[in-house]
């Protein structure tokens, strides 16, 4: 009895001394998602699409056009820096990675079967597809908790340090399944702050109208988010852009690509402030990612009948991992391993929220005390 006391102990000391190494050697305190809505991976790894642009120039040469002009370039690798040079030239280079291109062995998928966007924004908070209960874009509320709240109870936090702000309306309604329980200011919402000028861009929103009655400009979106940033220091953060998607359905590719590239600027942006900020510098994880794909000659749509949506990508700039630049030669990644991830950033485990949520990205934690986290897939 004496010595399987004295086990037992040995064992207790064992675990206790793991899990206080695991948390000295975690840096991440704080956790940012972003979404850009309905960005295919043929812009995000290839810039212009010069097949897209060539069918949708009925007039003159396209050489002549302006998106042309703007963003063409011979490879894949600097067209995509003409349009996100940021992303590219310094995060992607300097302190992260992507997933997603298939040209190069690296694949990541939505498990949902609809392939438009509620389900999409669902999958990524909640950890999981719900088909049958989540089949439109209906103003519903999330029948499922999700990651937002699954992290305001954990850390202790109050709902002004758990944000969500998004350009379309609609987020509102997927970030929480309990009302009012973080902040969410989604669509055409006004915006209260002590700052003035926060205050009068918030009017402004309702003056500059956009051609959708459901979505409002990103540049609020990330107006708002930054200025709650400083304000009010929030250890989780949702960003959710919309304007790519909305000028994809209205057949506007340069459009499409002007805002994709105005959000490589709003990445700059937040990540200098982020570094300007000691609460943030070194101890910020942020997941990038995208709702849904499109497809490929029908590049304005999406949904369960256009096959190639259903392939997305996702970013990772973590102090938790060394990995930088393109994913190659991988397994198979899923959207619904975004929320686990994100909690395993923090040192939180996500299947306390919900059991059936995918794992934790594994590939993302591989050198951590040598050795694969036994919970990642």
């Amino acid at each position: 009895m004496e010595q399987l006391m004295a086990n037992f102990l040995v064992v207790l000391i064992l675990l206790t001394a793991t899990r206080t190494a695991d948390a000295a050697e975690r840096k991440t305190e704080n956790a940012i998602l972003i979404t850009l809505d309905g960005v295919r991976t043929q812009e995000i790894f290839g810039g212009l699409d010069l097949d897209v642009l060539k069918s949708i120039t009925k007039k003159g040469k396209v050489e002549d056009t302006t998106a042309y002009k703007r963003y063409w370039a011979p490879t894949p690798q600097e067209r995509r820096e003409k349009v996100m040079p940021f992303f590219w030239g310094v995060l992607m280079k300097q302190h992260g990675s992507i997933a997603g291109n298939r040209a190069l062995g690296s694949s990541v998928e939505v498990t949902n079967n609809h392939l438009f966007s509620y389900p999409g924004y669902a999958e990524i908070l909640t950890g999981q597809a719900h088909d049958d209960v989540i089949d439109s874009n209906d103003k519903k509320r999330n029948p499922y908790a999700t990651v937002l709240e699954f992290l305001k109870r954990k850390l202790g936090l109050d709902s002004k340090r758990v944000a969500a702000f998004a350009s379309w309306d609609t987020i509102d309604w997927i970030v929480e399944h309990e009302a009012g329980s973080i902040t969410s200011n989604a669509g055409f919402e006004p915006y209260d702050h002590p700052d003035r000028v926060i205050r009068e861009l918030s009017k402004l929103q309702f003056e500059t109208d956009p051609p959708w009655d459901s979505v409002r400009h990103d540049a609020y979106t990330y107006r708002f988010a930054l200025a709650h940033l400083k304000k009010y220091k929030p250890r989780a953060l949702y960003i959710s852009f919309g304007e790519t998607d909305d000028w994809a359905h209205d057949g506007n590719y340069q459009r499409v690509l002007d805002a994709l590239a105005r959000t490589d600027s709003y990445l700059r942006g937040l990540w200098e402030l982020l570094q300007a900020q000691r609460r943030y510098r070194g101890k910020t994880s942020i997941l990038i990612t995208v709702d849904h794909g499109r497809g490929d000659t029908d590049w304005q749509d999406h949904g369960e009948k256009v096959a190639q949506a259903r392939y997305i990508w996702m970013a990772f700039i973590s102090p938790e991992s060394e990995l930088r630049g393109e994913w190659s030669g991988t397994e198979t990644i899923y959207q619904n391993q975004a929320a686990a991830t994100l909690c395993r950033f923090l040192g939180l485990d996500y299947s306390e929220n919900n059991p059936e949520a995918g794992k934790p990205i594994g590939r993302l934690f591989e050198g951590q005390k040598g050795q694969r986290d036994p919970n990642s897939k």
